[in-house]
């Protein structure tokens, strides 16, 4: 039995996205983040680092969107979400370990400042570094999606709903994502309008713009 814990919204979309667009049976268990259920103790024991989203495959947990997004393309790699050739799998991994390492990061600077600094004041321009930061970064996105159908070319992978996470979060921070953006915006667009992306959207109770 696999259970996935996620959060409307948060960066386990990607992860809630794949299991849908597999196919296979999973039990969706919401955690909710705004509600601070990921530090009360019944999920600290799933997932001592408060985080979602975390996986549990009959009994063992797994956690951290790249190794869930890595377990679940690779495992199954029959549904044709996983890059066949080594290289492409490694580029695959380096896409998504930049994501979470870099991208990611830059957003908690907007929506977690306490986490870089516990001086109030000094939030704002935490904030502010952030958002050029993520500018930068989604400009690079925006180049690297230049030419491709998807983000490892002309197959669609585990890193494409990954990428429309921060698609996402970008519009949530105000950023005129289709004017400046406009390859990833049509990426985002073409990710987005899968039946299984929409099921997943409307279960999780949230739009791409907003």
């Amino acid at each position: 039995m696999i259970k996935l814990y996620y959060s409307p919204g948060a960066c386990s979309l990607a992860s809630h996205i794949v299991l849908e667009e597999l196919g296979i049976a999973y039990e969706p268990v919401l955690v909710s983040l705004k509600d601070g259920e990921h530090k009360k103790a019944d999920f600290l024991k799933i997932n001592p680092k408060a985080r979602v989203p975390a996986l549990n495959v009959d009994g063992k947990v797994l956690t951290e969107n790249v190794a869930i997004l890595t377990y679940l393309g690779g495992g199954y790699a029959e549904r044709g979400l996983w890059p066949k050739e080594t290289w492409k799998q490694a580029e695959a991994l380096s896409l998504m370990a930049w994501l979470a390492s870099s991208v990611h990061i830059a957003f908690a600077g907007i929506f977690r400042p306490e986490r870089f600094c516990t001086d109030v004041p000094a939030h704002a321009a935490i904030g502010a570094t952030s958002r050029a930061t993520i500018e930068k970064y989604f400009a690079d996105i925006d180049k690297l999606l230049t030419g491709r159908t998807f983000a490892m070319g002309g197959q669609y992978t585990v890193c494409d709903p990954y990428l429309l996470v921060f698609y996402r979060w970008g519009n949530r921070i105000g950023l005129p994502m289709k004017e400046r953006f406009p390859v990833w915006a049509k990426h985002a667009q073409r990710v987005a309008s899968r039946p299984t992306v929409k099921r997943i959207l409307e279960a999780e109770g949230i739009q791409i713009d907003g």
